[in-house]
């Protein structure tokens, strides 16, 4: 059951179920796919335009027999103008299928009608009582955007088949997302369910609107925290005077690394490439040679800083502070004060299988600890529920 993930299209979405008859449609957005379809054409005009010698370079010079000198460059021209077109006409056929595919859900009385129109295959049509849900779960997915992460935050109507699950609200924002959640469990009369390494977890409506104080002081959950455990290998604990400060100890690498990895090299080497064949390239992109090689230093400096980017909490009197550390600097990513922490869990990525904590109030959720080791995660988060309630 823990892992019935269903796969949304879109990253920004809201069902207004105040009426008994609803209709929504879950779409990839079209002004989000239209730049890289802009992009894309443009690309492919480009090396189709290079590939066909459609460029002037000026008038001829007569040039002394003596004075000729024959240079042949490493790999011809076209091949490059060859990649330009192919990787054009690929970005905007992949954005036009993202948006073809669509998930429609209609809901009328007490029953859901779901269609689901796949890329290349028929239309897909499901229906189900509203009375098989079992409650409003609540999950957060890391979406990788090239060299960037986005936290999308997902509510959606659960039901034991994944292909009947019904999404009610995505954003990559995490603001009031809880508000969210706990508005679509009184609508449907639900519980409310979020996944987490124990499993699927469920909390009444009664208690949705508790603090993690008010849960604590009404014994429905525990301060287990011992400080006789052994610190994770993974955590660095930094005790200051007025805060206490929990930063991952060293860079965890996954398969998003490496192919950040793969295309730093690619793009070093197409860097490298240019540099060796100076002459060649300046001939042919006279007037976008240099803004082309800063573009790709640029871009190899700002992904190192990503790749090497560490996580930290700051636990100060009165609220939790989540930071970024880089290479070269530090920036303040999310905060939320004590007394509105409403929840501690350790929740998975469906994407990439690993599990974080997600500390959660009814306006912002931060999330740490991405790429740990579960057992890592739960000393943080006793750790954490511990100077919450202490």
């Amino acid at each position: 059951m823990y892992n019935i993930i269903p796969c949304h299209l879109s990253n920004k979405l809201e069902f207004n179920y105040k009426k008994r008859d609803a209709f929504l449609t879950d779409r990839a957005n079209l002004k989000l796919l239209l730049p890289g379809i802009v992009f894309g054409f443009l690309l492919f005009l480009l090396g189709v335009y290079e590939w066909l010698n459609a460029f002037e370079t000026g008038g001829e010079e007569i040039i002394p027999a003596g004075d000729i000198v024959v240079y042949q460059p490493v790999l011809a021209v076209w091949f490059f103008d060859l990649c330009f077109a192919l990787v054009g006409i690929g970005m905007v056929v992949t954005n036009i299928f993202l948006y073809v595919r669509y998930n429609k859900y209609k809901f009328v009385g007490k029953k859901v009608t779901i269609i689901k129109r796949p890329i290349f295959r028929d239309r897909i049509i499901l229906q189900e009582e509203l009375k098989n849900y079992t409650g409003v779960r609540f999950r957060v997915e890391f979406l990788q955007s090239g060299f960037l992460t986005q936290n999308r935050y997902v509510i959606e109507l659960y039901h034991s088949n994944p292909e009947k699950i019904v999404p009610l609200y995505l954003s990559t924002s995490s603001k009031g997302v809880r508000k969210k959640w706990k508005e679509y469990a009184k609508q449907f009369k639900l519980p409310i369910l979020i996944d987490t390494d124990d499993g699927l977890k469920s909390i009444e409506l009664k208690n949705i609107n508790k603090s993690i104080g008010q849960l604590y002081k009404l014994g429905i959950i525990q301060d287990t925290y011992d400080t006789y455990d052994n610190l994770p290998n993974a955590v660095c604990f930094v005790r200051k005077k007025d805060k206490i400060v929990l930063k991952v100890r060293k860079i965890l690498w996954d398969a998003y690394n490496l192919l950040a990895w793969i295309a730093i090299l690619l793009i070093g080497a197409i860097l490298l490439m240019v540099l060796t064949n100076i002459d060649t390239f300046r001939q042919t992109f006279a007037s976008t040679l240099y803004s082309m090689s800063v573009l790709g230093v640029v871009i190899i400096i700002i992904a190192l800083q990503i790749l090497f980017r560490k996580e930290k909490l700051v636990i100060k009197k009165h609220k939790i502070v989540n930071t970024h550390k880089y290479m070269l600097f530090s920036t303040k990513h999310n905060e939320i004060f004590k007394k509105d922490i409403e929840a501690i869990e350790i929740t998975k990525n469906p994407a990439t299988g690993r599990f974080f904590v997600s500390i959660i109030s009814e306006d912002n959720t931060i999330t740490f600890g991405t790429k740990m080791k579960i057992s890592d995660l739960q000393w943080i988060k006793k750790f954490l529920i511990h100077e919450i309630v202490r």
